[in-house]
């Protein structure tokens, strides 16, 4: 998953997948317990400083999917492989782990997937807590990479940056309105993928996208989520192709400077000095 969204270097149907829901994190804590206010938060240590994330009771799949990987001590010694100013940093990729120079992490996704939590709510905001995933046109129904996260740094933006940023995001919708009616015209009739049937496939799902967009409408950027980005930033583009699942609520800044780092293209967008997570912890307040 080197490139968040249009990486397509996983078959995903060599990916199995979890529901992790309902599971109780190593420490004997029971993650889906009711009747209490406390937060969940999960301190990263890493050896550019520390940032803590606070991770939202709604996306429960990727709150717990989260806290086992941390418990299990999963992320230690991973690399934050992939870093863009004004972007994001992604890690998670226990491949990563090796730091062999020169090698474009990314790929390592733990060999599983998280069904989607896709909730209009979250947005990705500056410090938004994201997931990674493959892209729409072999992964319709937008399911993350197992052990992969990204962060959000983000930029401020202008009215006349969000107008356009929407419209692409329109674009984009309606490509993936496309990938995702392609996928279910073929489970619902499987002779649709035999190659002779192509044109017809296409057609249809063409047909059934555009019925869906007219239905749906067209993707808007409200006005509560214009005023975050118009003053504390983000990446809005992404907004409702993720699943975001947290926030940052401690260190920004840590995440601002690592992304500010000198990086080689090449190589994934890699720190040339590497970013390691020396270590996760769970705690609740």
């Amino acid at each position: 998953m080197k490139r968040l969204i249009y990486s397509s270097m996983l078959a995903l149907s060599t990916l199995a997948i979890t529901g992790c829901a309902g599971n109780k994190a190593e420490s004997g804590t029971d993650t889906t317990a009711t009747g209490t206010d406390q937060k969940t938060y999960v301190t990263v240590s890493t050896n550019k400083g520390d940032f803590t994330l606070w991770l939202y009771d709604d996306t429960p799949l990727h709150r717990d999917n989260f806290i086992r990987l941390c418990n299990d001590s999963t992320y230690n010694g991973v690399l934050f492989h992939r870093v863009i100013k004004d972007f994001l940093i992604q890690g998670g990729d226990p491949q990563s782990k090796e730091r062999k120079p020169g090698v474009a992490y990314g790929d390592g996704d733990g060999g599983y997937v998280v069904y989607s939590e896709i909730k209009p709510e979250h947005f990705c905001k500056r410090g938004a807590l994201i997931d990674a995933k493959l892209g729409d046109y072999v992964n319709p129904t937008r399911m993350s990479a197992g052990t992969q996260f990204c962060v959000v740094e983000g930029k401020v933006f202008t009215d006349e940056e969000l107008d356009a940023t929407e419209k692409r995001m329109n674009t984009w919708h309606k490509n993936y309105l496309y990938h995702r009616a392609r996928y279910e015209l073929m489970l619902e009739d499987p002779s649709l993928t035999e190659i002779e049937n192509g044109d017809l496939l296409n057609t249809k799902a063409r047909e059934l996208a555009d019925k869906w967009y007219k239905e749906q409408g067209p993707v808007k950027i409200t006005p509560e989520q214009r005023e975050v980005y118009k003053t504390i930033g983000g990446t809005p583009h992404l907004d409702g192709t993720v699943t975001v699942f947290g926030e940052l609520v401690e260190g920004q800044d840590i995440v601002k400077n690592i992304t500010l780092m000198e990086t080689d293209k090449e190589k994934g967008d890699r720190p040339v000095e590497d970013v390691v997570i020396l270590s996760t912890k769970v705690w609740k307040k």
